[in-house]
């Protein structure tokens, strides 16, 4: 092995290490596993031992590492796409006074999680600056949870951010973002509420929420966004992807 193949072999390996460190941390951090831990592991897996025991001269071996490079690159590019396409729904303006949906998400007992709280953040901030718009807090009863995430999101929209609780409605039925946007649209409609949305969630959720929304009926849907941990960018990146896969193919 030449000096130039170790050292490009030592950079792969350093690429392929961070990779897997970082498709574990939400694991490690939150207990938490799903497509998002597990594709980048294991393309990072494969790509360790490729470039631990890849050799160029050995029959078969060239024809398997551009058939994984060019897999890879595909999926690269799909990523490229759904990111370009979720910054540019998040930059989307909303209408003044629409109807603010806050997604839901993980809860600790009656408390909102990290990513929650800074959705009900950004949804009050816009609730305090349109004083005519209303609220719909939207998350069902989760696994081992004793409280839904909409009772949840309510209480800390009134106690924390003196959001009155007139404004608000809770959908506390769904269980995905498809239900979390078609549920509240009944509400809303119920209610005689603005039919122009604002979404309040995460970067990477804007786009396929702006689009659920649409085909559940609002009017208009503009962004309200808030900032993912790091530690776990790279699973939501990727759920989200297949999930946006999933959307464009099957239609939810």
């Amino acid at each position: 092995m030449t000096r130039k193949t170790a050292v490009f072999r030592g950079i792969l390996l350093a690429v392929w290490l961070g990779l897997m460190t970082w498709s574990v941390m939400p694991v490690v951090a939150d207990g938490m596993f799903g497509v998002g831990v597990a594709v980048p592991l294991v393309i990072a897996v494969a790509g360790m031992a490729l470039t631990l025991w890849w050799r160029p001269y050995k029959k078969g071996w060239r024809s398997m590492v551009v058939t994984v490079c060019g897999v890879v690159a595909v999926l690269a590019v799909f990523g490229g796409v759904c990111t370009v396409l979720m910054h540019r729904a998040s930059n989307t303006l909303p209408a003044k006074n629409a109807t603010a949906v806050v997604l839901g998400s993980k809860i600790h007992g009656d408390q909102p999680s990290r990513m929650l709280r800074d959705r009900l953040n950004v949804a009050a901030d816009y609730l305090e600056q349109n004083p005519e718009a209303h609220c719909v807090v939207a998350g069902g009863l989760g696994p081992g949870e004793t409280y839904t995430e909409a009772y949840v999101m309510k209480k800390y929209l009134v106690e924390q951010r003196g959001i009155a609780p007139e404004r608000i409605a809770q959908e506390d039925a769904s269980t995905n973002t498809r239900e979390n946007l078609a549920f509240s649209m009944e509400i809303i409609r119920q209610r005689g509420w603005s039919t122009d949305l604002v979404v309040a969630t995460q970067i990477f959720h804007q786009y396929r929420a702006g689009k659920v929304a649409g085909l559940a009926g609002a009017t208009s849907v503009g962004s309200v966004v808030c900032r993912t941990p790091h530690h776990l960018l790279l699973n939501y990146w990727v759920r989200e992807c297949a999930a946006i896969g999933r959307l464009w193919i099957l239609g939810y």
